[in-house]
């Protein structure tokens, strides 16, 4: 009996990791979920994982790179598979430098033949790769909502591991992030790009999303170059990936990058001038006009 590992210091993206780990067991193979939200510990434990570990002693989830290792020194699991926040990243890297494995990163999916194999998005989007492991354990981020939870199961043991040292930095604080938009539940986006022009159509964006009870999105110029919008908005390879029923596109040209985030989306509208954008392409109906004249249509016709 062998074990793959499952570790997330988010609640929400702990489900998804063991969908993808219960694809990738053979036999008698055990799925262990490992984090450090609270939160998540009963999820885990009744959606699919046979043990869940409930790290304790710290509130920097990079204290616990130290009882990760040495656990897996001793149990060897076949993989570990981590989620996709920022932190999460950075404790697999810590992970596998010490373990001296290799590391895949933003993977869409696994698969388990010989070896263990993952598919990831390389070159803007425009192909798939395919990358196997050559050394045990098999260590992997995971993209973001790249596997649904399993269903309800019945409650695994849960137990308590503690950070092995003394923490090298001291947490001062929390702050709640304020006005976060959640855009990975969103069923309508309405996305505005560098094409807006003013905060006047940034504004009008907004007012649209609002009126569709949607969430306002972004592209990554928007939020890195203009600073119109927090960057946790962007929408693309490198930001968030969305799955709306209704992505709506304002003043967004498409290029690989930024589409790629919203290639699971149901339905994509664009708004653009000019009628060779990418975005055009791309959309299943696009809208060739001054989006100041098309918007306020939209919301006139929304308030009717």
């Amino acid at each position: 009996m062998s074990e793959i590992w499952t570790i997330s210091e988010e609640a929400k993206e702990l489900p998804g990791l063991i969908a993808h780990a219960k694809g990738i067991c053979r036999g008698d193979d055990k799925v262990v979920a490992w984090t450090c939200a609270i939160e998540a510990v009963e999820t885990a434990a009744t959606r699919g994982a046979d043990l869940v570990h409930r790290l304790t002693g710290s509130v920097r989830p990079e204290d616990w790179v130290d009882v990760i290792v040495q656990q897996a020194r001793g149990m060897t699991p076949v993989a570990l598979l981590f989620g996709p926040s920022k932190r999460s990243k950075e404790l697999a890297a810590r992970v596998g430098a010490e373990l001296d494995a290799g590391l895949s990163t933003e993977c869409i999916g696994v698969e388990r033949e010989d070896d263990i194999s993952a598919r990831r998005y390389v070159y803007g989007g425009l192909f798939v790769a395919t990358e196997v492991a050559t050394t045990v354990p098999f260590v992997a981020t995971m993209a973001k909502g790249s596997a649904n939870g399993l269903s309800e199961s019945p409650s695994a043991e849960i137990d308590d591991l503690e950070a092995l040292s003394s923490p090298s930095v001291r947490v001062l604080e929390f702050r709640e992030r304020k006005g976060q938009t959640n855009l990975a539940d969103a069923r309508t986006i309405v996305c505005v790009g560098r094409g807006v022009g003013t905060r006047e159509g940034l504004e009008m964006a907004e007012s649209l999303a609002t009126k569709m009870g949607g969430a306002l999105g972004c592209t990554r110029p928007v939020a890195e170059e203009l600073h119109w919008l927090p960057e946790e908005q962007y929408i693309g390879m490198s930001g968030q990936t969305v799955k709306p029923d209704l992505y709506l596109g304002l003043g967004v040209s498409g290029q690989v990058q930024h589409m790629s985030g919203t290639r699971d989306a149901k339905f994509i509208v664009g708004i653009d001038q000019n009628e060779n954008a990418p975005i055009v392409a791309a959309a299943d109906f696009a809208l060739i006009g001054d989006l100041y004249e098309i918007v306020p249509l939209l919301l006139e016709s929304l308030s009717s």
